[in-house]
């Protein structure tokens, strides 16, 4: 009888195709959940953003508006001491940002056809103003923050493309 210690080269090389497979399949899986987890991401961050000029608006009981540009895919949140929706110079800005990479501004609607609303000193909408932001990522998956006659922001998630047109 032989007394064989270690492992022939067929074995090797058939653990080494396995552990590629499994590392290919692995980078694969990756690829395509990172686009989900950016959206996700920066969905929480846009609602956190609006749930900060509401609570700027109480504070300072003033106006305080959330404005997207979908050209620039950016957002803008600013004091709106004359309540036209519209940053001057002598407002204070509060907060500003680019959406997150492969996350893009599909559509904002709110009342009377404009991309931004606000809060007045209470924390509700600023003129009744309500609507929402349509998010999109990479792989075509959308998410929807709607903002209620109540002054809160729901996030709806995975919402069809007909939903964001």
């Amino acid at each position: 009888m032989l007394d064989k210690k270690g492992f022939t080269i067929i074995e090797l090389l058939v653990v080494l195709a396995i552990a590629g497979i499994i590392i290919t399949l692995a980078v694969s899986s990756m690829a395509n959940t990172i686009p989900h987890l950016r959206l996700n991401d920066f969905t929480r961050e846009i609602v956190s953003k609006i749930n900060l000029a509401r609570s700027v608006a109480i504070a300072r009981n003033k106006a305080c508006v959330v404005s997207f540009n979908k050209l620039e895919n950016t957002y803008n949140i600013f004091m709106d001491d004359n309540e036209n929706y519209q940053r001057e110079d002598a407002e204070d800005a509060i907060t500003a940002g680019q959406m997150a990479k492969g996350v893009t501004i599909v559509k904002a609607s709110f009342s009377l056809g404009t991309s931004a609303f606000g809060y007045d000193g209470s924390g509700l909408p600023l003129k009744n103003r309500i609507g929402s932001v349509c998010l999109k990522n990479d792989k075509d998956e959308y998410h929807k923050i709607s903002v209620s006659w109540n002054g809160r922001a729901k996030v709806y998630k995975n919402v069809k493309k007909k939903e964001c047109e």
